[in-house]
């Protein structure tokens, strides 16, 4: 009995608020490529980390930190 396989195509959306419970930005996980990207309140991406390389860049592309840390680049002043 052959099943079809069913991949999720749809991404992941996280809503991260300040104490306040102000919309800070949104983490979007987008399962089959492994990206997660990070957007702020505006929409605009500041940042994307990269589950195969293991490294978090900012929007401009360049190597912030290795491992996830877009949450920090949201949060930052």
């Amino acid at each position: 009995m052959d099943v079809p396989a069913i991949y999720d195509t749809s991404p992941a959306e996280e809503v991260l608020r300040d104490r306040s419970g102000v919309i800070v930005g949104r983490i979007e996980r987008h399962g089959l490529t492994g990206l997660v990207i990070a957007r702020n309140a505006q929409g605009v991406i500041v940042g994307r980390y990269s589950a195969r390389e293991g490294l978090t860049r900012d929007a401009f592309g360049r190597i912030i930190a290795r491992g996830d840390v877009l949450s920090g680049l949201l949060f930052r002043p």
